[in-house]
């Protein structure tokens, strides 16, 4: 009896066995007839390459489609304390509220008015113009178009303006002539973020700039008379909190208003001894028709009606020559004639760092040498030393914010004595 009940409990083991052995056979079976997708244990971050062209552009070109520009109530840009309307980027909103009872508007430094709406650089340039402008305040802001030249040289400068100035600007209009870089590093995502406010165009020649806002106004729709339009140099960076006063006030300004710049050069610690440039022009819309016939080139040959900035406060900056020492020498052989000229000044013994010889082209190390002591690019001028954390105006607000992007425009990496400072 014990022996056949043993034999029962081995063959009733013997069969659990192999029916284990049957399901774990069957499933490594079934796997290898389908395996899964198996995610390692450690998984990397993989970057999409910038020079992935896109399959349609997303900016805007040239009678591809309308452009339609929406103004925004002017309420939003303010704040309400206890009835009082204060201006929200000239307010010091954190005073506020730790006050019990705030009748009237704090303003942030820098800011002026009841409602801390007005910039130090618009309230000086009123106090200069030493005429009465009568000031109210608009129920739908303006809106800012502004064109400029690109190239494959302006690259950085264009990405520091278009950052800087894209809560200010409705619609950059950027033009090309002769060439189609721009557009090309457009398709492959330069200033991807900003392309819903970027209309791109190519010229065949320069004589097709005085048709330029003639062949944009087509695509434009909701266009005001009272609406700006600037139109800038290449290496130009106005002011963005002048720009938005612009927008949300009617004041009769005589035009065209002109933007005294901080001129900075190689970057923005070297300041030009003649500190400040007055260049660019602002005007309506009804200004650019009715006076100059729509021709954007005619905006340089204007007398000044109205000028932001002063040689302390500025309506932004110039920054000549702000990139890599390669694609300075590029930009000065686009021009050959500026090219020559600088050639002979260094070639007469105005630059002392390089002995260069008749036949000897101005090349990377000659530039490096003028950035490190700070010489001008003819060699003779001296510039004057900037200092980044004592200036309120050493550089755009963008590039304060982003130092890591354009070290090199804030910073003069070929002298040791910048890392000390």
């Amino acid at each position: 009896m014990f022996t056949h009940r043993c034999s029962i409990r081995r063959a009733t083991i013997w069969l659990i066995a192999c029916l284990q052995l049957f399901v774990i056979t069957s499933y490594f079976f079934l796997q290898d007839a389908n395996p899964p997708a198996i995610k390692p244990s450690v998984q990397f971050l993989t970057q999409q390459s910038n020079l992935t062209t896109q399959k349609g552009p997303t900016f805007f070109t040239l009678y591809q489609n309308e452009i339609q520009l929406n103004s925004t109530l002017t309420r939003s840009y303010y704040i309400d304390f206890n009835s009082s309307l204060c201006y929200h980027n000239g307010t010091d909103v954190k005073r506020m509220q730790r006050s019990y009872i705030s009748w009237k508007c704090e303003c942030m430094p820098n800011y002026h008015g009841s409602d801390c709406s007005q910039p130090e650089v618009i309230w000086r340039a009123l106090l200069a113009y030493r005429k009465r402008l009568p000031l109210k305040e608009r129920s739908e802001d303006r809106k800012i178009i502004y064109l400029f030249e690109v190239s494959d040289i302006t690259m950085t400068i264009s990405d520091i303006r278009v950052s800087e100035l894209n809560n200010a600007v409705d619609l950059f209009i950027l033009y090309e002539i002769a060439s189609n870089s721009m557009e090309k590093q457009l398709r492959y995502g330069f200033l991807k973020q900003y392309h819903r406010k970027i209309l791109y165009l190519r010229l065949d020649s320069r004589n097709d700039v005085k048709n330029l806002w003639k062949t944009c106004l087509k695509q434009l729709k909701s266009l005001q008379n009272d609406d700006i339009i600037i139109h800038t140099g290449s290496n130009e960076v106005p002011n963005i909190v002048a720009l938005k006063y612009l927008k949300l006030y009617d004041f009769k300004f005589p035009e065209p208003i002109l933007l005294r710049y901080r001129w900075s050069v190689f970057g923005f610690f070297w300041l030009h001894p003649n500190k400040t440039k007055l260049s660019s022009a602002i005007v309506t819309v009804k200004y650019l028709e009715n006076i100059l016939d729509g021709d954007v080139t005619e905006l340089k040959n204007t007398t000044a009606g109205f000028i932001i900035g002063d040689l302390n406060h500025f309506g932004g900056w110039f920054c000549e020559f702000c990139n890599d020492p390669g694609k300075i020498i590029d930009e000065l052989t686009l021009y050959n004639d500026k090219y020559k000229q600088y050639k002979s000044l260094l070639l007469n013994g105005a630059l002392k760092l390089n002995n260069l010889s008749k036949n000897q082209v101005i090349d990377v190390n000659t530039i490096e040498d003028l950035i490190e002591n700070g010489i001008y690019i003819d060699g003779k001028t001296d510039l004057v030393k900037a200092h980044r954390f004592r200036d309120n105006y050493f550089a755009p607000a963008f590039l304060q914010e982003n130092t890591w992007k354009y070290d090199y425009l804030m910073m003069n990496i070929y002298s040791k004595m910048d890392y000390y400072e």
